[in-house]
């Protein structure tokens, strides 16, 4: 087993030369943020409970996220120096909107929907609409759960689908919703 100082060590070097592959000038101007941000986000993505065989694939997949977000909000001209913006749910709510069912839903009356809809799924749904919100991939959740992969994204899709249909119902039955 590695040390802990030459698996980061390594880990940088692996990223570096994932960001290498894209050659463009923009992610050449940024690697060095983006590798300490992605080096970063991996040792956190590292300390939950995740299937020890997936690191490098983790890692892959946070450097391609971290850096597709960076410059969404580079493009934007957002701060790059923070590829991390305040997650939607903190943001004020009375400003955010969703579109529900053709029409402009405000979160605070919209996150509660969610959660009522949550709510009325079978517990393994609702575990793996959870589960897959917190960074844990199909092949994870199956193993996790004795399940097959297949069967993970079956019920995923079945759920997210269901989801979905109930919110729309829901809005649609209540008719506006104001502010």
């Amino acid at each position: 087993m590695e040390r802990s100082e030459d698996l980061w060590r390594r880990a940088r070097t692996q990223i570096e030369g994932w960001l290498r592959r894209y050659g463009d000038s923009w992610t050449r101007d940024h690697c060095d943020d983006l590798v300490q941000e992605t080096t970063i986000a991996a040792w956190r993505w590292a300390q939950r409970p995740h299937d020890p065989t997936r690191f490098w694939a983790g890692v892959q997949t946070i450097t391609r996220r971290l850096r597709s977000r960076t410059r969404r909000l580079a493009h934007r001209g957002l701060s790059v120096t923070d590829p991390c913006p305040e997650p939607y749910w903190a943001a004020d709510t009375e400003e955010r909107h969703f579109r529900i069912a053709g029409r402009r839903v405000p979160a605070h009356r919209a996150l509660p929907l969610l959660r009522l809809v949550m709510a009325r799924l079978k517990p393994i749904d609702r575990q793996l609409l959870r589960g897959v919100g917190e960074g844990f991939c199909c092949a994870e959740l199956a193993a996790r759960l004795g399940r097959s992969e297949q069967c993970i994204k079956t019920r995923l899709s079945r759920a997210r689908r269901r989801v979905q249909r109930d919110i729309e119902a829901i809005v649609r039955a209540a008719g506006s919703f104001g502010s």
